[in-house]
């Protein structure tokens, strides 16, 4: 059914690049929204973007390895505008341009806020398009195991449960400035995984009635149900460790708390592992 598509780099991809552009979505909405922060604060803060940035590089370096050749990248590069994966492309290079401009601008030795600030509500909007592009790419109908609903809202969900849990990490040193803002996050992410393990629940329902002559959709994944169940038990440890050290000090919360995190990001990214092993052919 599927021996012909490998989709570990795209898993990867689709886990880590969307999670990353939603954290550096969040946090840089908590700088641009607060105006009244002290600036060695805010300072520390557009600096640290260079993590959920950096996740979300890892996430679009991982993928160019399934592309296989530079020739295929700029085949891909061409085809903006009439393919759905070559929009996909564009909207990731567009959002990794602003984000990058607005985290190097950050540096410079007089920042204009008003300029940081438009630079960064492009960077947010482009974080947007980019995701909705990522959401919809996988959307065709030659696959029926993924022209779908639950494609785009499994997506949507795994970005905001990993964003969520990285933006929350990455501010949680900040105290009590950034308290109700981390609260928010958390608050969010546990229901943004809540609700990602009932739209995998009913997308493995779903796969039941996918066929072709050959196969059923549903035979890719034999394993789907406990991976959701893994899915529900690391990210809801990971979130747990969060909410435990919350409001702790010192090196020790730190790690927990970023451990934590990682096991949400892990989460996100074995979860979208079945969906590319569910991938099934309108014809043989």
């Amino acid at each position: 059914m599927n021996a012909g598509f490998s989709g570990g780099s795209l898993a990867v991809f689709t886990a880590l690049t969307p999670a990353g552009a939603a954290a550096f979505a969040v946090t840089l909405s908590f700088v641009l929204l607060h105006r009244g922060l002290p600036s060695a604060m805010r300072e520390r803060i557009d600096h640290m973007l260079m993590v959920p940035l950096g996740v979300a590089w890892a996430g679009f370096i991982v993928s160019a390895t399934h592309l296989g050749t530079p020739a295929n990248a700029l085949h891909a590069a061409a085809g903006i505008g009439r393919s759905p994966l070559s929009d996909e492309v564009a909207g990731v290079v567009a959002f990794l341009f602003a984000a990058g401009v607005y985290w190097l601008y950050t540096f410079k030795a007089s920042v204009n806020r008003r300029v940081a600030a438009s630079i960064g509500a492009a960077a947010i909007a482009s974080c947007v398009v980019m995701v909705a592009l990522m959401a919809c790419a996988y959307s065709v109908p030659t696959v029926p195991s993924w022209d779908t609903w639950h494609t785009p809202v499994n997506l949507c969900l795994s970005a905001a449960a990993g964003g969520l849990a990285l933006a929350s990490s990455l501010l949680r040193p900040y105290g009590a400035v950034a308290y109700r803002w981390c609260r928010a996050t958390r608050v969010a992410c546990a229901a943004s995984i809540a609700l990602a393990a009932a739209a995998m629940w009913s997308y493995a329902s779903f796969l039941q009635g996918v066929a072709n002559n050959v196969a059923c959709a549903a035979d890719g994944v034999p394993s789907y149900g406990a991976v959701i169940v893994l899915f529900v038990a690391l990210a809801g440890a990971g979130f747990a460790i969060q909410m435990r050290f919350a409001r702790a000090e010192g090196w020790k919360a730190a790690a927990f708390d970023a451990a934590g995190c990682a096991c949400v990001l892990g989460a996100v990214l074995m979860a979208r592992i079945p969906f590319y092993q569910a991938y099934l052919s309108a014809g043989f």
